[in-house]
């Protein structure tokens, strides 16, 4: 029995992902701040909030105790975004807007991660270990004034998910930052769906080996381009 965790569990990304991964044979727990998302057989809902250290703990222990494994999927999938009240002014953000906005959609991730890597400890060798955070072309690109916060959490996000490939070379952890792109490379517009994301962690999660860390796929899924 495979588990698999998704934080940050909404109606288009998490419900079809989580779709996807119960086809594969996964058992999955939704996490999100109401912890009332609903899904089909073979998920739980899990309250969490991903700024509190506490409950991204409670989240991992609790789709252990009730889906009967340690967690060895792990799908980051928040994000936050305030608007600049004075326009293309960068540091215009109110301090507490700022915080809270990186640390749900980026040094948040820095709990899960330590949560995932205990509970990939516990699993048998030859069981997936994967962490995927869900992306967008801020977190591999120049900066954009105008989102400023949601840019930042993206590096982060970046940043820990190289930190994670480069500190467990022989583990077979693997950690990938996923990202849905146009056909030529650019943002997605109104091609972006929940079920590319599926299919391209589907496939990311079924691999043999890491490949690249840096992951843009397109609508149908496949991968255009990783680095």
């Amino acid at each position: 029995m495979s588990v698999a965790l998704i934080l940050g569990a909404g109606q288009r990304v998490g419900k079809a992902v989580a779709s996807q991964l119960v086809t594969n044979g996964y058992k999955v727990a939704l996490g999100s701040r109401s912890g009332t998302e609903s899904g089909e057989n073979g998920t739980i809902a899990v309250k969490v909030d991903v700024t509190k250290p506490e409950e991204v703990a409670a989240a991992f222990a609790k789709s252990e105790r009730e889906l009967g494994a340690p967690v060895s999927v792990v799908v980051y999938n928040t994000g936050a975004f305030s608007a600049l009240p004075e326009k293309e002014e960068p540091f215009s953000l109110p301090y507490d807007k700022f915080v809270s906005d990186v640390t749900v959609g980026g040094t948040g991730a820095y709990f899960a991660l330590q949560e995932t890597i205990s509970s990939f400890k516990k699993l048998p060798a030859e069981t997936p270990k994967v962490f995927i955070a869900t992306s967008n072309l801020l977190g591999v690109t120049p900066p954009v004034v105008s989102y400023m916060s949601l840019g930042l959490q993206k590096h982060t996000l970046a940043y820990l998910v190289q930190i994670g490939n480069k500190g467990y070379p022989d583990k077979g952890y693997r950690f990938y930052l996923a990202t849905q792109v146009g056909e030529d490379g650019g943002h997605p517009g109104p091609e972006m769906s929940g079920e590319a994301h599926a299919i391209a962690y589907s496939n990311l999660i079924q691999r043999k080996e890491r490949g690249g860390w840096d992951i843009r796929f397109i609508k149908d899924g496949s991968i255009l381009t990783e680095n």
